[in-house]
């Protein structure tokens, strides 16, 4: 099991995402794993990186990547304001680009990815799970 730290947070999104992606648990996936895994991480991060810590502070991301026989488990832990990305209304895909409002579609794209996602508010930090079946 790999446990990254980051913080600050703020203007870091693409040396998270890579640490993270870097971590043996990912990089011993399948080629389709890890490019379904690299959309939904970087979604993640992006948004804990941009709006998870709107006062201005450097904020921090916690991120636990435990990896089985079958399965890998991503769980993102940030102390920003509560925010459960899945209460969100869902973007109309049948619109087409024009046409939709902004935000939305990456979280979309998260939960269309992975094989369960799951958020919970736990001792004042947002924790958000996702994970993604291997295919042997």
């Amino acid at each position: 099991m790999s446990e990254l730290h980051f913080q600050p947070i703020k203007g870091k999104a693409r040396e998270i995402l890579k640490a993270i992606l870097q971590t043996s648990e990912i990089a011993s996936c399948g080629k389709k794993e890890i490019l379904d895994l690299r959309l939904a991480c970087e979604e993640i991060v992006m948004n804990v990186t941009s709006y998870a810590y709107p006062d201005g502070s450097e904020g921090y991301l916690d991120v636990e990547i435990e990896k089985t026989e079958d399965r890998i488990v991503i769980c993102f832990k940030d102390g920003g304001k509560p925010f459960n990305p899945l209460e969100q209304k869902k973007p109309d895909t049948k619109l087409s680009w024009i046409q939709r409002s902004i935000g939305g579609l990456g979280i979309f794209l998260v939960t269309k990815t992975m094989d369960n996602v799951h958020f919970a508010y736990v001792d004042n930090q947002n924790v958000f799970t996702i994970e993604k079946l291997i295919k042997q």
